[in-house]
């Protein structure tokens, strides 16, 4: 009798494959309408029995990055399919971001930090003002020598906030683009000025919701990325480092978050 299919092995078979191609068709090397290799022409390539490369091409599909269709074979789609709040695609798109994911970042991040901070200042609990007030000391005592220690405090920073606001749905959505929050923020910090402004503008955000002051949060974390967006603009206005950063998708200068 033939042995059942181990799921197990199946599942982390496939997840190898995902890993191989999805960023592959996130960072561009297959183009929208672009045909994948067939399962066969990839089983061969990767070492790895086709229902293995058909559960993996099985998963991008749901995440919006490929159709499948008898005749036609397997076909990359357009950024606009992709499901990118799925944890994989976010993921994808952090480790190589360009300039339209940055921008969509921020202006994501324009929409919902600065509400977040005004909530907090009015639901956060002492312990969520401890916490807040943790990651930016974080922040300062990590500059200038340990830039990344600097962004996980960064990052805290920004997700206590969001958890102090006290809203599911705000959560829900902080923890899902985790990862695009943390690209922007290790796009971060090179110059001592930007340490400088960048920590003047954290602490006013913790000094408002410490003051239980809502309109002074939101307006403090309105400034703070203002100052993200400035800062992160250069990266993208000189010709030679854009055309660069077009052709290898690795990410700008770092400067701040």
């Amino acid at each position: 009798m033939p042995r059942p299919l181990d799921r197990g092995a199946l599942r982390s078979k496939a997840s190898g494959v995902l890993d191989w191609l999805g960023p592959q068709i996130v960072g561009g090397q297959f183009a929208p309408g672009d045909r994948l290799p067939t399962e066969e022409e990839l089983g061969r390539k990767l070492k790895i029995s086709r229902p293995s490369i058909r559960e993996a091409l099985k998963a991008l599909a749901g995440k919006g990055l490929v159709e499948s269709r008898t005749r036609r074979g397997t076909t990359t789609l357009p950024r606009r399919r992709w499901d990118v709040l799925d944890p994989d695609v976010l993921r994808w798109m952090a480790g190589a971001p360009d300039q339209e994911f940055l921008i969509g970042v921020l202006e994501a991040r324009t929409i919902f930090e600065p509400a977040a901070a005004r909530l907090a200042a009015q639901r956060a609990t002492p312990a969520q003002i401890l916490a807040i007030e943790q990651a930016y000391r974080g922040m300062a005592n990590s500059l200038p020598d340990d830039v990344d220690a600097c962004c996980q405090h960064d990052l805290a920073f920004h997700e206590e906030i969001i958890a102090a606001a006290g809203n599911v749905l705000l959560s829900r959505l902080a923890s899902a683009i985790r990862a695009a929050l943390m690209s922007v923020v290790r796009i971060s910090t090179d110059a001592r000025e930007s340490y400088e402004n960048s920590l003047k503008e954290h602490g006013a955000v913790a000094a408002a919701i410490r003051k239980r002051a809502p309109a002074e949060a939101e307006q403090a974390m309105r400034v703070l990325l203002e100052g993200t967006a400035r800062d992160l603009a250069p990266a993208f206005d000189h010709p030679a480092r854009r055309e660069s950063s077009e052709r290898t998708r690795n990410p700008p200068t770092r400067k701040r978050a």
